[in-house]
């Protein structure tokens, strides 16, 4: 029998796999907007992605699932999806990919200051002196001047509301719902909304260069094996040895952003990461911690 210590190690190398898979799929991206329009993007690695998650049912034998695309709670994730590619994306083409990833890793701390505050978890002192130095942490990423926050800065942290409020959503899909169809359907949301957005850009679509191509295939395939590595990682594993492994894709962001664009951050920007990646650990091992016990 499995010991759960090897249950464990296995589950905190598939959230490793996972979260760097996430950043890898961003650095692609990141590469893609420099040239290509965001919804001709959109649109060419949500149908590539949707192919995938449909092969993926068909694998599994849950085509006959396809009729809960139409439920309300799946179709306000998929949208919320769809807005959180639409705003990365446009904040990917002037950030640094580390701090992009770093700003939104601050997700987890959101979602506990909303639980909070609608009075859905109680939540302790230590867990809002976590949030609080976690906020502190992405207003050093972000570092405002006299006149405010830069728009790419403040697109990353709108992305990481969106996240938060995807995130939440999951909570209201039923538990039956395979997890590739909800993929599924985000990606056809993202097929519609690059579609939708391709009306609004001045800039037309292009033929996409072999590179480019190849490029959109390995965000596509990245995203699909990240999502079913992270899906596979909490299965038997206990999710406070598990979750701080999510963190993992800053230094692999980070790393990547200094060996292709030379991105390297400031000193004030570096102590904010650390921060954020700090409090978020706290925060979501305080979490788990306190269920296993509950």
């Amino acid at each position: 029998m499995t010991s759960q210590s090897a249950i464990n190690r296995r589950g905190m190398l598939a959230m490793t796999g996972a979260t760097a898979g996430f950043a890898i799929n961003d650095a692609m991206m990141k590469l893609l907007v420099a040239d290509l329009p965001v919804s001709q993007i959109m649109v060419l690695r949500g149908l590539i992605v949707a192919a995938l998650a449909l092969v993926w049912l068909a694998r599994e034998g849950r085509l006959s699932s396809l009729s809960d695309i139409t439920r309300g709670t799946v179709l306000v994730r998929a949208a919320l999806e769809a807005a959180v590619v639409l705003v990365y994306m446009q904040a990917l083409r002037a950030i640094p990919l580390g701090l992009a990833t770093a700003i939104l890793q601050a997700t987890p701390l959101m979602i506990t200051a909303a639980a909070a505050i609608w009075g859905r978890e109680t939540v302790g002192f230590a867990r809002w002196a976590a949030v609080v130095v976690g906020f502190a942490g992405v207003l050093l990423i972000v570092q405002p001047d006299a006149h405010g926050i830069s728009p790419a800065m403040l697109l990353a942290v709108i992305t990481a509301i969106f996240v938060g409020a995807r995130d939440l959503s999951n909570r209201a899909v039923p538990a039956h719902v395979p997890l590739f169809l909800i993929v599924f359907a985000a990606s056809l949301a993202n097929v519609l909304g690059g579609g939708a957005m391709a009306f609004a850009e001045s800039t037309p679509w292009l033929w996409p260069t072999l590179h480019q191509s190849a490029l959109i295939l390995g965000a596509a395939s990245f995203v699909l094996a990240s999502t079913a590595l992270i899906t596979f990682s909490f299965r038997g594993t206990e999710v406070s040895a598990v979750s701080p492994f999510r963190y993992v894709g800053v230094p692999v962001a980070l790393l990547i952003g200094l060996v292709v664009w030379g991105d390297a951050p400031n000193f004030w920007a570096g102590v904010g990461i650390a921060l954020v990646v700090a409090a978020g650990i706290f925060a979501m091992r305080d979490e788990a911690m306190r269920a296993k016990s509950r």
